[in-house]
């Protein structure tokens, strides 16, 4: 895939987006500011250009071994004479990690366990134990549920931006009834991109997951590090450039001509997508599932 570099904004090169974006708004050198502020924008459209595009390098099936957690405890029996609250304990199950609090009612009977710690790599429900309180007979049975991390799907550096499906058989491959897993995403604390819950599931067997990448970031200085990257596709550069040069207008108050030279954007963006769509003779389609059939209509 051809690509157009970014430059830098100090002394923007020949045939880089900062050199053609000056040149737009017809000046001689940019600022540090001026040259950020370009780049902000060249982020921003080709953010939009990604989504409308459908690009094919930002989309990707991949099969994924989910991790298991401890998602909740149901208490079966709350024991008796528990004067404060037991203990809870893990054991087994072939993960580790998880952690709860109990809960004591009024008669000094366990009432809840609250999950402080889902932990990781279970294979089945670990045995819930209660220790201490002055109490006994508590008993209680773990729930376990399959998880997608977004933060180790693709590696290190690049992260899941957008789970679109999962699939018990490859979509692209299988050629028989695709069978889809549901699934909830749910943030987690400390993560850009959080997980996706799979409901009702707690097999470790693989799933398909057809997501987007993680969006690219452009920088000035043309060095690539995780998903910050020095070029973007050839096919976008003339639209976020005109698109950086509607934000400049705007900047300057400049509003009717900015929105002339959006429509003009827009117009170069859909050319492209239509050129894409013609040469790749690709077509959305709708699919239609019933007991009966499949079908796809364009």
């Amino acid at each position: 895939m051809r690509t157009v570099n970014v430059g830098t904004v100090s002394s923007p090169a020949a045939n880089t987006l900062l050199y053609n974006f000056q040149h737009a708004i017809g000046v001689d050198s940019l600022t540090t500011d001026e040259g950020a502020a370009a780049l902000r924008s060249f982020n921003k459209y080709a953010r939009n250009a990604r989504q409308q595009f459908g690009w094919p390098e930002a989309t990707i099936a991949k099969q994924i071994i989910p991790d298991v957690r401890v998602r909740a405890v149901n208490v079966t029996n709350g024991g008796s004479g528990y004067t404060s609250a037991p203990t809870v304990g893990f054991t087994g199950g072939g993960g580790s990690g998880a952690a709860g609090t109990a809960t004591l009612n009024a008669d000094g009977e366990v009432n809840g366990v609250a999950i402080t710690n889902e932990g990781t790599g279970y294979t089945e429900a670990p045995t819930v134990t209660f220790t201490g309180g002055a109490g006994s007979g508590a008993a209680a049975s773990a729930t376990v549920v399959a998880y997608i991390d977004y933060g180790s799907t693709v590696g290190d550096t690049a992260t899941v931006s957008e789970l679109l499906r999962v699939t018990e058989n490859d979509p692209l491959t299988s050629n028989t009834f695709i069978t889809d897993i549901p699934f909830q995403e749910v943030h987690e604390a400390g993560s850009d991109y959080g997980l996706a819950l799979l409901i009702n599931r707690s097999a470790t067997s693989p799933v398909w997951a057809t997501y987007r990448y993680a969006e690219d970031i452009y920088v000035e200085t043309g060095s690539e590090s995780g998903n910050q990257k020095g070029a973007l596709p050839y096919v976008w550069s003339e639209y976020v450039v005109t698109g950086a040069h509607v934000d400049w207008l705007r900047a300057l108050k400049q509003y009717d001509k900015a929105r002339t030279l959006l429509r003009e954007a827009n117009d170069q963006l859909q050319l492209e997508i239509y050129e894409q769509e013609r040469q790749g003779n690709k077509f959305n389609q709708t699919q239609i599932r019933t007991h009966h059939s499949e079908v796809n209509i364009r």
